[in-house]
């Protein structure tokens, strides 16, 4: 027995996404001619590189992924915030583990499937360390179906 895979979006609700699965315990479906889904779930790692670099994104969940340690050559878990950006007819997850933007969206609780315009806008030196952080700006984003 097999789900559909469905993508909705409506202004009430949440993006949903069914994936595909089989029973093991049954005889497998033939899949050589099965219909790949619109989109990718390898998310890739989004660091901004300018100032007033920007995405149009649907939110989808906050995880953790592992990412290269800058102190060792190990792997550490990192919170992130994860997105499905739709360019060029294709969707892909992407991914950003700034503290201040995993922290804004938590603190504003936005929902899994709200449309956002996410822009960069540079380093502040935080005040109580020698380091740096990244300032985001996140605006919600009104389609209209």
């Amino acid at each position: 027995m097999t789900k559909s895979t469905e993508v909705a979006v409506s202004n009430t609700e949440n993006a949903e996404i069914n994936y595909n699965t089989v029973d093991f315990s049954q005889p497998l479906p033939d899949i050589e001619n099965a219909e790949v889904a619109p989109f990718d779930l390898m998310a890739d790692y989004w660091t901004p590189e300018k100032l007033g670099e920007n995405k149009r994104v649907f939110f989808d969940k906050i995880g953790t992924r592992f990412v290269k340690d800058l102190n060792s050559d190990g792997l550490i878990e990192l919170e992130c915030a994860f997105f499905l950006e739709q360019k060029d007819g294709e969707v892909k997850s992407v991914s950003n583990g700034s503290k201040r933007l995993v922290g804004a969206i938590e603190s504003n609780q936005i929902k899994r499937g709200t449309p956002l315009l996410i822009t960069f806008l540079g380093k502040t030196k935080n005040k109580n360390n020698n380091f740096q952080s990244d300032s985001w700006s996140i605006k919600p984003l009104k389609i209209n179906l």
